[in-house]
């Protein structure tokens, strides 16, 4: 089951490895678009997860850590990625 988690996390990681790639800066738009799929990965690995297994919490205080997961998730990974970018110098100022 943990497998299910890890597919819902790194699918933004695959979307910033291809804004990389592409060499594009990070906006708030990116960051927006980022937190987006986050929360949508985690909260659908939430659900598959839930469906498999017995969860003996409530399933809305379970989506609502998942949906704050993934905002927390892809907050992280876009700031990794801006600093990866104030690093190699590929921010215009």
């Amino acid at each position: 089951m943990g497998s299910i988690l890890l597919i819902g996390l790194l699918i933004p990681i695959v979307y910033l490895m291809q804004l990389t790639k592409q060499q594009q800066q990070i906006t708030i738009k990116r960051v927006g678009f980022t937190t987006l799929i986050s929360v949508v990965g985690v909260v659908v690995a939430a659900i598959l997860f839930s469906i498999f297994t017995a969860i003996e919490t409530s399933f809305w205080i379970y989506m609502l850590s998942a949906i704050i997961v993934g905002i927390v998730w892809a907050l992280i990974l876009s700031g990794c990625y801006y600093i990866y970018q104030l690093l190699t110098n590929h921010i215009e100022k």
